[in-house]
């Protein structure tokens, strides 16, 4: 059981074990980016001035880092602050990060690493193993080959459009669960996003097009658990449990694809704590990452091999070309292949059901933070 209400505030009291007087920021609620956000803890001490102040601890650990983004946010901090020449801790969930490597040699920035989304995931998800509409994979009857969600699909997420155009030119729309809309809700239609993606992230011009004109001939909106014109943000819930139930295998669309870094987010636990086999689109390498950490996955089911390649078109039409070859079975032999790895299945669900990861992550982080305050600046 965790409280991820209590997580900054158990931080900074772990901190306060290390060293006198840390100071923490965090920014609330949860996936703020924005400066009015920030929220400070630190004891109330008058006899110390601006500069005699202890160790600054700025957590940026629930969103990925972003250069060019939260430079601003950081300057602001270090001016209210007064900060000069205190140890500053830069708090993330990135263990690799181009970005994440710019703003420590930027900032000066000391680098702590812990997976937020552990600690999140374990709050979130902890009633679930109560809930009876959450069948065992030997109790379930397959109706569909896969589920996706995809709420967000401008931007950095512009993925997930390409997603939906590899699955409408394979023909594979109506064997799946889909959340998706013609129009992101932040980014507008996806015809201006795929446009976009051609400079920002070099998407091939010709295949930019192509993807738009697979899209043009989808029926939408694409809804999977909600009869609203805007798909909600569920972070905090699994949603559409029976959709899910049915469903085969879950396509994880995570929140970063495009860079090199290992992040991922509540997103891959979603399954896990369903009990379904996954592919995960995310940067290259995020598989392995996740195993790491005691997960397994279905590489004696498919080749996951998709997971090491650079090129991110690649990577994306690699997993497509697993959920083809999934819908080329039919739903009984999905059914008997889900019985068949109903082993794997509870080991990822009694890994995060059970704490043990938790308890990993916590170890982790303070093994991290108590190393970046005994070690030298």
């Amino acid at each position: 059981m965790y409280n991820i209400h209590n997580h900054y505030h158990n931080i900074w009291q772990y901190a306060k074990t290390l060293c006198d007087d840390p100071r923490l920021v965090y920014l609330y609620p949860f996936g703020s980016t924005d400066i009015s956000k920030v929220e400070i803890l630190a004891d109330d001490r008058p006899d110390l001035g601006p500069h005699q102040r202890g160790p600054l601890i700025i957590c940026y650990d629930q969103e990925p880092l972003i250069w060019g983004f939260n430079n601003h946010l950081f300057d602001h901090i270090l001016q209210e602050l007064h900060i000069t020449d205190q140890r500053v801790i830069l708090f993330n969930t990135e263990q690799e990060s181009q970005d994440k490597n710019r703003f420590l040699m930027r900032y000066g920035f000391q680098d702590c690493y812990s997976f937020f989304h552990v600690f999140a995931a374990s709050d979130w998800y902890r009633g679930y193993r109560f809930d009876a509409s959450i069948k065992d994979p030997l109790q379930r009857t397959i109706k569909k080959k896969y589920i996706t969600f995809n709420r967000l699909t401008g931007g950095a997420r512009v993925y997930r459009s390409m997603l939906v155009a590899e699955l409408a030119a394979a023909e594979l729309i109506d064997q799946g669960h889909i959340s998706y809309s013609d129009h992101c809700p932040l980014y507008g239609h996806y015809r201006d996003n795929l446009q976009r993606s051609i400079n920002q992230y070099k998407i091939d011009q010709d295949y930019a097009y192509q993807c738009a004109e697979y899209l043009d001939g989808v029926k939408f909106p694409l809804r999977i658990d909600s009869g609203q014109d805007a798909i909600p943000n569920g972070s905090m819930t699994l949603g559409a449990i029976r959709e899910n139930m049915e469903s085969f295998l879950h396509i994880v669309t995570e929140t970063c694809y495009w860079e090199k870094k290992h992040h991922l987010t509540e997103k891959i636990f979603k399954p896990i704590i369903a009990r379904q086999p996954f592919v995960l689109l995310a940067p290259a390498n995020n598989l392995a990452y996740l195993k790491s950490y005691g997960f397994r996955t279905f590489d004696r089911w498919w080749d996951e091999s998709y997971d090491q390649i650079q090129d991110p078109v690649h990577r994306l039409q690699a997993v497509v070309e697993i959920v083809k070859n999934i819908c080329s079975h039919n739903d009984q032999e999905l059914t008997n292949l889900l019985h068949e790895m109903r082993d794997t299945l509870e080991h990822n669900y009694r890994l995060l059901e059970s704490g043990e990861l938790l308890n990993c992550a916590w170890r982790e982080m303070k093994s991290n933070l108590s190393w970046c305050l005994s070690c030298p600046n």
